[in-house]
Formats: structure tokens, sequence, C-alpha cells
């Protein structure tokens, strides 16, 4: 249990939590647990760790980004909707290290920078904003395209720490419903249906569709038939006086130009003994040599890609590139961890591996 994991964390915080009264706060809270029970039911319990906060919760995702997006647009969505007690949430959404531990209870707890980092984060949303950090805009905006339109760059706000981070906000329901749709996990999510009749149970469905249907294409099978068989009734052979009469009169050619005595270009000069034309077979092209090597990354759970000091892209997804041979500083980034530094010799045409795990 104690060890440490990147994982995505949602802070929620309920707006003026305080300012209510017991009683209504014990109604909010069961209320309030309600809705995140309904937007993690398909959630996997093992990829998740859900910490009360008193006027709030955290929610660790410890599987896909994916899942704390879509957890945290539902929650929007759902307040939205209208509940018994009127509330308004602000969430923050980071993607960074925790560390798994136990707590004095021997429940499960995660403490560290990544959680840290989302509270933060929520501090600084308005009432139903999402805001999510640039480690997890840079992961989870590479899932979809749909999901790279969802945000918004919101700039650099300082904590009362001192420490800078950089805001994206969630843009509210504009794109969601194609976010929805985008889902990985919106798309493998299994409903229960009713079970359907049978075709051939439903009276009504063989009057109005099933026989028409049938009538219709046994009408269209004879027709087509009966037109096959037609232009072979009326096929009758010739005899060959009549075939002798109908064919088209012999067009005489024409007398072939006279050829210029100047040899073609294609062609080359007659051989001085035989007199032969000989044409000579043009050499094989060689490949033109390549200047280029390929550099391969393996990197685990993600990072940011430098190639002599600028920025390449980001792996995963990023998995190849292309550069030109001789020697090179790689470094790869992940947010708040130690950076990984290395410099490769690349030769024409050769594929380097770089393998690194944070």
């Amino acid at each position: 249990m104690n060890k440490t994991t990147i994982c995505s964390v949602v802070f929620l915080d309920i707006v003026e939590y305080s300012k209510k009264s017991v009683a209504e706060q014990i109604k909010l809270k069961n209320q309030f647990n309600a809705l995140i029970s309904l937007a993690i039911k398909n959630v996997p319990v093992t990829d998740r760790i859900i910490l009360d906060t008193g006027d709030g919760a955290a929610i660790s995702f410890l599987g896909d980004p994916e899942d704390a997006l879509l957890t945290a647009m539902k929650l929007r969505e759902a307040v939205h909707s209208g509940q018994e007690i009127p509330f308004f949430l602000r969430i923050g959404i980071n993607l960074g290290p925790v560390r798994l531990v136990q707590d004095i209870n021997k429940q499960p707890n995660i403490i560290g920078d990544g959680i840290n980092v989302a509270q933060r984060i929520m501090n600084f949303a308005e009432p139903n904003q999402i805001l999510v950090s640039r480690s997890f805009f840079d992961v989870i905006s590479c899932v979809t395209d749909e999901y790279a339109k969802l945000f918004e760059y919101q700039g650099s706000r300082t904590d009362k720490h001192v420490r800078e981070h950089e805001l994206y906000a969630v843009k509210n329901e504009i794109g969601q419903e194609d976010a929805f749709k985008a889902s990985f996990k919106h798309a493998h999510q299994v409903e229960t249906k009713p079970k359907a009749t049978p075709w051939w149970s439903n009276r009504n469905l063989l009057l109005k569709k099933v026989f028409p249907a049938a009538a219709t294409l046994l009408i269209l099978a004879a027709i087509l038939v009966k037109t096959a068989q037609e232009p072979a009734k009326q096929a009758v052979p010739q005899q060959p006086a009549q075939m002798a009469q109908n064919a088209a009169p012999v067009i005489a050619p024409k007398p072939a130009e006279a050829v210029p005595e100047k040899l073609a270009p294609a062609q080359a000069a007659p051989h001085p003994r035989t007199g032969a034309n000989r044409t000579e077979a043009p050499l094989p092209k060689k490949p033109a040599p390549t200047d280029n090597a390929t550099l391969v990354f393996k990197v685990m759970p993600w990072g940011e890609i430098y190639v002599d000091g600028k920025m390449r892209g980001i792996s995963p997804p990023l998995k190849s590139l292309r550069i030109k041979a001789g020697r090179h500083e790689i470094e790869i980034r992940n947010a708040t961890l130690p950076k990984h530094s290395k410099t490769v010799e690349a030769h024409p045409g050769e594929r380097v591996i770089i393998e690194h795990h944070f």
C-alpha cells in the first residue's frame, strides 16, 4: 500500500457549506455523496480512492485520466439539472505524484503534491467552474480532438505559497455532448435494456412492413428474370449473305508518311561496322544517402520531449521523431518530478531507443 504513483485528482468544494445550519449540512452532504456515487459508478473500485474533506471530497483516479474529466463534467451537469437543496461546486483537477498510505483506521489514503496542487487549483475556481492544471491538460488534450476543444487557457495564478500554476478552464456546455460521445469510457458503458420482442411474433409488424416488403421483392425478382430472357428471344442468327451485306466497307489505309532521315532522340547512332542501332541501357540510380536518424521514445507514464532545448511533443502519444544525424541533447520532463537528460550520438539511418520511467 505504501507506494508512490502518478494519478489524477479531482478536488471538490461545496460553496458556502459552512454558512448553512447543521440540519441543512447533513441533507446537503447526503445529496452530494449520492451525486458522487452516481458519477463514478462505471469506474472500478480498484481505480479510485475517495477522501471526505468535510465541505467536499477529493477523488483520486489511479487509472485513466479520462475518468477524472468525465466525473467532474457529470457532477457539474448534475448540479445544473436541479436538486432538492440548490448548491454550487468548485472543482479542481491535477495530474501529479501521490503516495498511497493507510490512515489511522487502516483505510486507504493519499498524500503528496498531486492532491495538494488539486486543492490549490480548486481555490481559484468560480462556483460551478472546472479548472485543471497544465500537466493534466497536456495529457487529456492528446486523447481526442473533442477533449482539446473543451479547454480555455486562463493564464497563470500564484497561490499563498508563492507557487505559480498555469490554469485551463473546462468550457460549460459548449462541446460537452461531443466530449461524452467521443469518450472511450462512454462508448464502452453497457446499459441494461428491456428484452426486445421477436419480430416474427409481432402481428402489426408482419402486416405493415414484412409482408409488403416480401411481396415487393418477389415482383422485382420476376421483372428482372423476364427482362433477362427477352434479349435472348429477340436475337436471331443472320445468314452469311446478309452478314456480308451488312458488313462495313473496308477503308484502305493511308500511305505512311516519309520518316525524316534525322534520328529520333530516343534512337542511338548505328554501329560503325554492323550498321545496327545500338541502344545503351541506363545505369541504375543509386539511392540518395540519408542524413536523418530516428528517435524512439518509451516513456511511462508521460513526459515532455525536448531536443536541443526545443520542445517536440509529449510521449505518449509521441512514439518516434526524425532528427538529423549527429550529437543531440535529449530532456524528458514531467511536471514537478526531476527531469531526465541524455546525450545521444545518432548515425544516419539509425534508430535510437530512449526509455525512461518516472
